[in-house]
């Protein structure tokens, strides 16, 4: 039933868009509980993400290169290579529900390009993540809906776009 709710409750703030929710707090102070707060790491997956106490994603390692990025910034990463390859990260919303412990995140990714030898991958991608956190605050069980578009070698079926479950564990407050 969590499954359904969490995949139900992603669709319709897929649908919603990725606008900023509105704070009722001053910048720089904290809007989400301590163990909210902090470094989730996913198992068995290159996802990481940190999440400020005043709501806010602060970076992410995504897959794609197993790169950190930073919202609204874009990272020039050396390839082995020595090629560059950027990634440029755009909003990356949070979202906390306190009465059911569930948290959103969003993180989009508005341009990907990445150089190896004569090869190059360009794209896009948005990433969402809802579900529960554990009561003790150490683990977030999340449902993840993945959507890009690598250009037509590397196509995304329309009809799978969730990229199943992860469990992420809460490595740093």
């Amino acid at each position: 039933m969590i499954r359904i709710t969490s995949i139900f409750g992603l669709v319709l703030l897929s649908a919603a868009g990725c606008q900023r929710p509105s704070r009722q707090s001053l910048v720089g102070e904290a809007v989400l509980p301590p163990d909210i707060a902090g470094t989730w790491k996913a198992q068995d997956s290159p996802w990481k993400i940190v999440v400020s106490p005043d709501g806010t994603v602060s970076s992410a390692v995504i897959p794609m290169g197993v790169v950190e990025v930073k919202p609204n910034q874009t990272a020039r990463i050396e390839m082995k290579d020595g090629s560059y390859s950027t990634f440029e990260a755009g909003d990356c919303v949070v979202e906390y529900m306190p009465a059911t412990r569930e948290l959103f995140v969003s993180v989009q990714m508005e341009e990907i390009h990445v150089v190896f030898l004569d090869n190059a991958i360009d794209g896009n991608s948005i990433d969402r993540f809802i579900g529960p956190v554990s009561e003790d605050g150490k683990v977030w069980t999340a449902d993840w809906i993945t959507v890009f578009d690598y250009g037509p070698r590397f196509p995304q079926d329309a009809n799978d776009t969730f990229g199943g479950q992860l469990i992420f564990e809460k490595i740093e407050q």
